[in-house]
């Protein structure tokens, strides 16, 4: 099992009030909802910084489409009519 540590933060009232409520209706402890919520937030700001920089790799290599070209195959798909 991985080693655990404490970090701690400061909330509002009502998102305290709001966490009781749901950890209530979950039947989970608040450490256990902020457990996860930061979880997948990390997740998901990290996989974000991955995807810009791949998008930062393939713009320094030239593999890119205009915008024009995207507009183009847009309006192809979509019948013809372009925004």
């Amino acid at each position: 099992m991985p080693k655990e540590v404490t970090i701690s933060t400061r909330v509002t009232e009502e998102l305290a009030e709001q966490m009781d409520l749901l950890s209530g209706q979950l039947g989970r402890t608040r450490s256990w909802l902020l457990h996860e919520a930061l979880k997948v937030y990390v997740a998901s700001e990290l996989e974000f910084i991955d995807a810009v920089q791949e998008g930062m790799t393939d713009l320094a290599e030239g593999n890119v489409v205009s915008h024009e070209q995207v507009v183009t195959d847009w309006s192809a798909r979509r019948g013809g009519s372009q925004v």
